[in-house]
């Protein structure tokens, strides 16, 4: 019987790189949105935002530039460290397509 061939992995870099970048655009969306919560709050005092909404908006007024800047330097480092390693996860790729060929080919009529 022949083995069922598995899938090579993703270089985790790469993923890693897409978890980061993905948690920065919702840390710049929430800093872009936050002023218009204190907003909300100074219009409308009887109908304030919830304290969980007040207490993100604290927080990132006092941390968020610096979790933005955190951020994008995690982006940097694993997206050059991604692309120094890309060639060791294609070349295991390719060898693990290479051998799945030849065991094909060899299989035939």
């Amino acid at each position: 019987m022949s083995e069922t061939p598995r899938r090579a992995l993703p270089n985790p870099f790469y993923v890693l790189l897409l978890l980061v970048s993905t948690l920065f655009v919702i840390t710049a969306l929430m800093y872009c949105v936050s002023p218009m919560i204190v907003q909300q709050a100074i219009d409308h005092p009887n109908a304030p935002p919830r304290p969980g909404s007040r207490a993100l908006v604290d927080w990132l007024d006092r941390n968020g530039p610096m979790a933005l800047g955190v951020e994008i330097v995690i982006m940097m480092v694993t997206g050059l460290v991604a692309m120094a390693t890309d060639r060791w996860f294609a070349a295991a790729s390719k060898r693990k397509r290479a051998d799945n060929r030849e065991s094909f080919t060899s299989e035939g009529p």
